[in-house]
């Protein structure tokens, strides 16, 4: 919290920076899971990363005053977004843990077009064709990366798809959440839920011994998970949501600059073609949400009151 204060200048200037270092820090958390992964089973990993993330998790609640309202992490909508959450947070460290970090990442941040196409599809909004357009590219771009033929079809990318698509179903639960309820009691039931599940799981299979070095890796994504969580609260509380979700895909090149250093992974062409196509859509359509909302805005303050 002492960080926060000592930073200085605009709002936006001040969510950007924390919005940029919960970006690193789960990509971070990602690499250390994922080279763990290959002498630990993926439950341990994340059993024992959600009990570190719980604690540091409850700290940062007691250090903000929000102790009195964890009664609300049992709250219908909250459990409902926790454990939709869930199942995204199992696909996407399953897909992580079994084909490229960077790819993976690629695939996970197609979710604003899923978004896009939902809204438009189920709630009825208006999308014009612009937008239309850049979904219909960004989708193309997930299949350059998935890559779906027989000898090169892996059923984890297919998880990692999954796992965006369960981030568009949790995100419209998220807008039913009561506005009192605190960010961190939200993140505590999460990564508790998590944390109970793969704890159950991990003991049911037998649980691994592990060397101080993978115990130590695990300890540190643990605590880059909450710390990212409490930066991402952060930049919402401080920054315009146009200005700071974009930065998201900030995190895909420093992922596939690990996943070439750490495991020498290389996109291949298309996969390459692919993750430009995904993140330009993206980047696109969240810039013609942008100009919707100041056109909504000025629309709104030109009528007159009745």
């Amino acid at each position: 919290m002492i960080f926060f204060k000592r930073l200085h200048g605009s709002g936006n200037r001040r969510g950007m920076i924390s919005f940029l270092l919960a970006v690193v820090l789960f990509t971070i958390n990602e690499a250390l899971c994922k080279l763990v992964y290959d002498d630990v089973p993926a439950n341990q990993i994340l059993a024992l990363r959600g009990l570190i993330a719980t604690i540091a998790i409850l700290g940062m609640i007691q250090a903000t005053g929000a102790m009195p309202k964890i009664g609300r992490m049992f709250d219908r909508h909250v459990v409902l977004r926790s454990s939709i959450d869930l199942l995204s947070s199992y696909f996407y460290m399953i897909a992580l843990f079994h084909t490229p970090i960077g790819n993976v990442m690629a695939i996970h941040m197609s979710s604003p077009l899923m978004m896009t196409a939902v809204v438009a599809i189920v709630l009825r909004e208006a999308v014009g064709w612009r937008r239309w357009i850049a979904v219909i590219v960004g989708f193309l771009g997930v299949l350059l990366v998935v890559q779906p033929r027989a000898e090169s079809f892996s059923a984890y990318s297919i998880l990692g798809v999954s796992a965006a698509a369960c981030i568009v179903v949790r995100d419209l639960v998220t807008k039913k959440i009561r506005a009192e309820i605190p960010s961190s009691i939200i993140i505590l039931t999460n990564v508790g839920m998590l944390m109970l599940v793969a704890l159950t799981l991990a003991l049911i299979e037998g649980w691994v011994p592990m060397t101080l070095r993978q115990f130590s890796f695990v300890a540190i994504a643990a605590l880059c998970i909450a710390a990212g969580y409490l930066c991402t609260v952060d930049a919402f509380r401080h920054a315009e949501v146009h200005v700071i979700v974009p930065l998201r895909y900030t995190g895909l090149p420093l992922a596939l600059l690990l996943g070439w250093l750490v495991w020498g992974d290389v996109p291949n062409a298309l996969a390459s073609v692919g993750i430009l196509l995904i993140v330009g859509s993206g980047l696109y359509v969240l810039h013609r949400e942008r100009l919707r909302g100041k056109e909504a805005a000025a629309k709104a303050a030109a009528t007159p009151p009745p």
